[in-house]
C-alpha cells in the first residue's frame, strides 16, 4: 500500500491525468479538488491547530480580523488549498458526505454543477484505487457514500432553485390573504417534520411547536422529502403561513439531529 503519499499529491495527479480529456474537464476536476481541499482546510477535524481551551485576547483577535476583512475588500487574499503534507488515508469517506451533502450545497443551488462535482469525486476514487492507495474496503466505503448522497444532493439543490423562483414569483399568494398584515414571523433551519395535501409542516430549532401548514404547489411537494432541513423565513398572513425567503435546503443524510450522530467536527 502507498501509505505514504498524501491527499495534495493524490489530487495533484489525478487532475495531470485530465491533461488527456477536455480542456473543460481538467478545469472542472480542478475546480471541484480545489473546494474540496477549501471544505477540508476551513471546516473539517482534519486541521485543527487551534487551541479552543486558551482564552484569546480579544482586542488583538478583533485587530487581526479587521485587517483580514480590509485586505478581502482590497482583494489581497488568496484562500489557502494546499493541504500540506496531510496523509491520503486522512480522507474519510463521512468527508466526502459532508462536502457534498452540505458544504457545495451552502455555495450553489446549481444541481448541474454538483452532479459534476459527483462524478469528478466518483473519478478521484476510481483513479486512487487503481493505483492501490486505498484497500478494497475503504473504496467501497466512499462508492456507497456517493451513491447515497450524489442524488440527494442534486434533489436538494433543485429543491432550493424552484422554491427560490417560487418565492420571487410571489409565492403563490391566495387572493383571500393579500393585503393582509403579517401577524408572525418565523426564520432559521427547519426539518421537513410531514406532508398532508400539498402542504407542509416543519420543525424549528427554536420554535416549541411545529409551524405549517405551508401551502406548496404538486410539483413543488413532489420534490421534498421528510427530514429535509431547509434555510427559510414565513411569514404568518391570517391563518396562512407565506414563503418569504429560501436559502440552501440540506438532504437529511447529511444534516441530522445532533443527538443521532457522533461524526466529523465542523470547524467554524
Amino acid at each position: 500500500m502507498g501509505i505514504s503519499i498524501t491527499l495534495q499529491e493524490a489530487m495533484d495527479a489525478f487532475v495531470g491525468q485530465q491533461e488527456q480529456a477536455k480542456s473543460s474537464d481538467k478545469v472542472q476536476a480542478d475546480m471541484c479538488l480545489e473546494t474540496l481541499g477549501q471544505y477540508l482546510i476551513h471546516y473539517s477535524d482534519l486541521f485543527q491547530d487551534m487551541d479552543f481551551g486558551d482564552e484569546p485576547d480579544f482586542a488583538e483577535w478583533e485587530e487581526g480580523l479587521e485587517e483580514h476583512m480590509m485586505a478581502l475588500f482590497d482583494g489581497d487574499v488568496e484562500p489557502s488549498g494546499d493541504l500540506g503534507t496531510l496523509p491520503l488515508n486522512e480522507l474519510d469517506s463521512e468527508h466526502v458526505r459532508d462536502f457534498l451533502g452540505w458544504f457545495v450545497l451552502r455555495e450553489t443551488s446549481d444541481a448541474e454543477l454538483i452532479q459534476a462535482y459527483a462524478d469528478i469525486l466518483r473519478d478521484f476514487v476510481d483513479f486512487v484505487h487503481e493505483r492501490g492507495w486505498w484497500e478494497h474496503g475503504k473504496y467501497q466505503e466512499f462508492l456507497e457514500i456517493l451513491a447515497e448522497v450524489a442524488p440527494e444532493a442534486v434533489r436538494a439543490a433543485r429543491l432550493s432553485r424552484v422554491l427560490f423562483h417560487f418565492v420571487r414569483s410571489g409565492g403563490g399568494m391566495s387572493p383571500r390573504v393579500r393585503g393582509k398584515q403579517f401577524s408572525r414571523f418565523v426564520e432559521g433551519h427547519a426539518r421537513a417534520l410531514r406532508i398532508e395535501k400539498n402542504a407542509l409542516y416543519l420543525n424549528f430549532d427554536n420554535q416549541g411547536a411545529e409551524i405549517g401548514p405551508l401551502a406548496l404547489p404538486s410539483a413543488i411537494m413532489d420534490m421534498v422529502a421528510l427530514n429535509d432541513v431547509f434555510d427559510v423565513e414565513l411569514g404568518l398572513r391570517g391563518d396562512a403561513w407565506v414563503l418569504l425567503d429560501i436559502g440552501p435546503i440540506y438532504p437529511a443524510c447529511v444534516y441530522v439531529e445532533v443527538e443521532e450522530y457522533e461524526g466529523l467536527e465542523k470547524l467554524s
